[in-house]
């Protein structure tokens, strides 16, 4: 008998172990984020598409904060524009501007970026740009109701091929002394991968220059409560709301290759399932963090065009 209680107890044991282990095992399934390859592309897709929609607003305000006569005018005609220095986004571009207004009190003219065909123009991140940026300025840079339009003929970054049209218009709220804020909208966005297949997208957000006393320590701020929405790589509609401010850090791109928000939150909704991607508080890197039904898992954003 006693040899038989020893056995069952063993038994018993066993069976508990065994209870045990599917329990955690259960609770390790329960925590694991149900995140498909569709989702993987989804968010790879819209990020990519909204950095390199980013970039193209950075490079259009660089090129007229590298002008300072666009703030005041200047004579008529065409004329190349150096002195671009280190930024390595439009050094190694051919640049003209043609000032189609002289009066000090109401600048415009047109800036056109051309970038070689051969694609011997890469970027800090290595990435080749080619084709044609085309911005149209009316008013004062800093002047609430200036404007700035900005169109892509055969545009790529890394392959990826930018289109629809980027409009910024001066908002900054008056007697506001901190940052100029920008209204910025896209009308006909679309970005099409080496793959063949395209992101589209619509955009209204208010952007803040967080403007620094040396300019590779700027930040671009989008304020919460901006939308965008359109159509992903797999055809389906999209929205997209910025939940939490996203910073943008200029020291991060040019240090460590950083080109998404190095901070802030938005929420992507597909085909019924809401996607949160969180950037983090403020590291240089490329990682968002996913949540999707209160499970989170770390995902690293490439943004190159596969």
């Amino acid at each position: 008998m006693k040899t038989m209680k020893n056995t069952f107890g063993l038994k018993g044991l066993t069976y508990v172990a065994m209870a045990f282990v599917m329990f955690f095992a259960s609770c390790s399934d329960n925590n694991k984020i149900d995140y498909s390859t569709s989702d993987a592309s989804n968010v790879e897709g819209e990020s990519t598409s909204d950095s390199f929609s980013s970039d193209a607003t950075d490079v259009s305000t660089d090129a007229l904060a590298g002008i300072s006569t666009t703030q005041l005018g200047g004579r008529e005609g065409s004329e190349p524009v150096t002195g671009f220095g280190d930024n390595d986004r439009l050094k190694c571009a051919t640049i003209t501007i043609t000032r189609t207004g002289t009066s000090q009190d109401a600048p415009s003219g047109v800036i056109t970026i051309v970038y070689p065909a051969d694609g011997s123009c890469k970027d800090a991140r290595g990435h080749v740009r080619k084709g044609t940026i085309t911005i149209t300025y009316t008013g004062k840079r800093f002047m609430v109701g200036s404007k700035i339009v900005t169109t892509f003929s055969d545009y790529s970054v890394a392959g990826v091929k930018i289109e629809g049209t980027h409009t910024l218009t001066n908002v900054t709220p008056v007697g506001n002394t901190a940052y100029p804020r920008f209204n910025v909208t896209i009308v006909g966005g679309k970005a099409t991968f080496l793959d063949g297949k395209t992101v589209t997208r619509e955009q209204n957000f208010t952007r803040e220059w967080q403007r620094a006393p040396n300019p590779s320590q700027d930040k671009w701020a989008l304020l919460a409560g901006g939308t965008a929405s359109g159509t992903n790589r797999n055809g389906k509609a999209y929205t997209m709301e910025v939940t939490q401010d996203l910073i943008y850090s200029r020291a991060c791109q040019i240090s460590n290759k950083v080109f998404i928000p190095v901070s802030g939150e938005k929420k992507f909704t597909s085909d019924g399932k809401q996607v949160t991607i969180n950037y983090g508080t403020g590291s240089c890197d490329n990682i968002v963090t996913i949540t999707i039904n209160g499970k989170s898992k770390d995902v690293e954003i490439k943004g190159d065009g596969n």
